[in-house]
C-alpha cells in the first residue's frame, strides 16, 4: 500500500479534531474495497424464476441506481 503525507493548516486546538477525521476518512476508503459475500450467481437457482441471472442482475442494477 502507499503512503501520502498530508499539510493541512488547521486553526488552533483542531489538530486532533482534523486528525481524527481524516484517518475515519482513509477508513471508510478502505472499507469500500469489500466485496459481497453473496452474488446472484450463488443464488440462481435457488428460488424458482423464469428470467435469466442476467436479467436479474439488470433490474438490481436498475433498482439501486436508477
Amino acid at each position: 500500500m502507499g503512503e501520502i503525507t498530508l499539510r493541512i493548516r488547521v486553526p488552533d486546538g483542531m489538530e486532533l479534531l482534523f486528525e481524527r477525521e481524516v484517518k475515519a476518512l482513509v477508513k471508510a476508503f478502505e472499507g469500500g474495497k469489500r466485496r459481497p459475500r453473496v452474488t446472484i450467481d450463488d443464488v440462481f437457482g435457488i428460488v424458482k424464476s423464469e428470467k435469466s441471472a442476467k436479467e436479474l442482475r439488470l433490474e438490481a442494477y436498475e433498482e439501486l441506481f436508477g
